[in-house]
Order: structure tokens, then C-alpha cells, then sequence
């Protein structure tokens, strides 16, 4: 779920402290998806959003095109529960592993993140494989005392993605 902001808009702009706020998001975030609660996915994201997974020479060339695209919080809980309960595919499990987070803005705007992270995927056979290696692009803003995703891209750099690519990463 989301976290708790300890920060004020008057805060005199202490990057750890931002970025402490910022890595708790994003461990929730994953583990979410980690424990398979995809229906609880749609609650790290602002009523009015973004999410995409792009290919990073995409993104290099300014295109937005991508194999996920979502730009509200209805869409994201469709998705979540079309893959929860309407979705045929063979059951797999995710693992996320992020590095470290650093913190490339923070402004009114909101706070500007990025991370990378591999995902690994394990099926129900118990093979692992590395699924992608990516980073978080995220702009994360305050809403009611909590922090949210208000854009989150993950622009990954595999050139071939399995076909397998059935949750968000």
C-alpha cells in the first residue's frame, strides 16, 4: 500500500530523506507484485496516471510505444482483473530486484526517481529466467499524506521480451 510522506512542501529538501520515502515505495510496490496481489496494484497509482513498458530505444527515440500502456487508475484495475480472473496462461511467479534509487528531482511537480531493476520470472515447473533488465522511471507526487505513483515507466533494455509478459513489471 502507500506510504506515509514524512516530508512537508517545506522541506529544506533533504535528498535521504526523499529517497528513504521513495526506496519504501518501491519495495511495497514490488513485493505487491512479488505475492501475486496484482488487484492491490492499481492503489500505488494517482486517480490520473501513467504507466508503459517501453523499449528503451523507443524512449531513445522519443516514441512512447510499448507492449503496456496504461493512463488511468480504471485502466490499471481492468487490467489487474482481467489478468487475475479472465487471463489464460500457465502459472509463473515474479521476483524483483532493484538497485539503488536516485533521486533526480524534486520540485512541484513531484519527486523524479529512477531504479533498476531485474525481474526475474519462475514457472510452475520451478525454471527461472531472467525476464527483464530494466529501469523504474517514476514521478511520484503526495496525495493525502501519501506518496503515489503519478507516471511509472519501465523501459527495459532485453531486446526480446518472451511472450510471456502477462504482468505488470
Amino acid at each position: 500500500m502507500a506510504r506515509q510522506l514524512a516530508i512537508s512542501s517545506e522541506s529544506d529538501g533533504d535528498t535521504h530523506l526523499i529517497r528513504h520515502q521513495v526506496e519504501r515505495l518501491l519495495q511495497d510496490y514490488v513485493h505487491c507484485l512479488d505475492d501475486g496481489n496484482i488487484d492491490q496494484w492499481p492503489n500505488f497509482f494517482t486517480e490520473r496516471c501513467f504507466y508503459a513498458i517501453l523499449a528503451r530505444d523507443n524512449v531513445a527515440r522519443g516514441q512512447e510505444l510499448g507492449v503496456m500502456r496504461f493512463e488511468s487508475r480504471a485502466m490499471l484495475v481492468d487490467r489487474a482483473t482481467a489478468t487475475k480472473n479472465a487471463a489464460v496462461f500457465a502459472p509463473r511467479t515474479l521476483c524483483h530486484v532493484l538497485s539503488g534509487t536516485s533521486i533526480e528531482g524534486f520540485d512541484t511537480d513531484g519527486i523524479f526517481a529512477r531504479t533498476n531493476v531485474a525481474i526475474y520470472q519462475t514457472s510452475a515447473d520451478g525454471d527461472t529466467m531472467l525476464l527483464v533488465a530494466a529501469n523504474y522511471r517514476d514521478l511520484i507526487v503526495e496525495e493525502e499524506g501519501h506518496l503515489l505513483f503519478k507516471e511509472k515507466r519501465v523501459v527495459y533494455d532485453t531486446l526480446r521480451l518472451p511472450d510471456s509478459v502477462v504482468y505488470p513489471l
